[in-house]
């Protein structure tokens, strides 16, 4: 059992202190208490995520997407009995309360099931666009390789994953993909394995898995190599089998500020007045879960993206599933995004 009640917050908190909270611990829950300390709910990173896709701010009150009667077991249970009821009920943490209903702390199946291990998932990392809106850092460095907190964008990627427990790498390569191999090798200075996929013209982020010779039993990850993100892959891949996914795409949502105050009007008739609405959207985070039996359905050597990819298997009516995400994200397009991205990862 963990003690304490640092992964707690007090009623009022917004949804955006909760993902704090759950950075700072660690954990995958943060719990909402009363002002005496006695449990009056839980809130779940997937609840964050069904939150964000049903519309919710992060500056909305945590309440909004609060489990109100979360399962919990008296400070006398015993970590066997823990384990059993969060069996039973299918979830991964369990609160313990005392007799005065106060959280004392909590029981986490991934500790009792002793862990982090190896993921078998293998993560392809899509590494071969010519970068043309970077250049001219690009002239003699690919993209992924550009240098964000002094370690290339690709090896960030890498490590995360590696963090997380994932052992198994494929990068597709094209554009001054001798640099990229010649840095990174087989992968084992990261203790990592890392193969490649070449690309003798650009295929598209979907099109070079048509290269994959031997395809993993497993689910496939695959990432865009310009991401600077701490994106959980194994919370991604769980979404994915939860649901019976067959392609899983992450999404991020994104808020576009207009700068003037905006007349809504039914003819010349002025009917209302918004001052600078913000228009939210849902955008293509470019991290994806694909079932391996879909990679047989590409050409090899055909070029085709990601986007259209999904569009197909959608129109072919396979089962395509959308995963918020709401960690650290930022796609490196231009020059100044660089900045951007080192200032963040020097924050987590």
């Amino acid at each position: 059992m963990i003690t304490g009640t640092h992964f707690a917050l007090k009623e009022g908190c917004t949804i955006h202190d909760v993902i704090e909270n759950m950075n700072a611990t660690q954990l995958q829950v943060c719990f909402i208490v009363s002002a005496e300390g006695a449990l009056r709910g839980s809130i779940t990173d997937g609840d964050i995520r069904r939150g964000l896709i049903d519309g919710i701010a992060l500056d909305d009150s945590a309440i909004k997407i609060m489990q109100t009667k979360p399962i919990s077991i008296s400070s006398s249970g015993s970590s066997l009995a823990a384990q059993k009821l969060m069996q039973e009920n299918d979830i991964k943490q369990v609160p313990v309360i005392n007799d005065k209903s106060e959280l004392v702390g909590v029981f986490l199946l991934d500790k009792l099931n002793q862990g982090l291990g190896i993921i078998d998932n293998t993560i392809l990392i899509m590494a071969g666009g010519f970068g043309r809106r970077m250049m001219p850092l690009t002239e003699s460095t690919p993209k992924p390789m550009i240098k964000v907190d002094n370690k290339p964008i690709l090896e960030h990627i890498i490590l995360n994953a590696k963090n997380q427990g994932f052992k198994n790498f494929i990068i597709s390569v094209h554009y001054l993909g001798d640099v990229i191999i010649d840095y990174f090798g087989d992968g084992t200075q990261l203790d990592v394995s890392i193969e490649y996929l070449k690309e003798d013209e650009p295929l598209g982020t979907a099109g070079s898995l048509s290269l994959i010779e031997s395809i993993p039993e497993l689910p496939l990850v695959i990432t865009n190599g310009d991401l600077v993100t701490d994106i959980d892959y194994k919370k991604l891949i769980d979404f994915h089998s939860a649901n019976s996914s067959e392609a899983t795409m992450a999404i991020k949502r994104h808020e576009i500020q207009n700068p003037y105050g905006v007349v809504i009007t039914n003819g010349l008739d002025i009917t209302g007045l918004e001052e600078k609405p913000v228009h939210l959207s849902n955008i293509n985070a470019g991290v994806y879960v694909l079932d391996s039996s879909l990679i047989k359905l590409l050409k090899k050597n055909e070029y085709c993206d990601m986007p259209n990819f999904f569009i197909n298997l959608k129109e072919n009516h396979h089962k395509v599933m959308a995963f918020p995400i709401h960690e650290i994200w930022v796609d490196v397009g231009q020059p100044n995004d660089i900045a951007n991205a080192s200032s963040l990862k020097k924050d987590v």
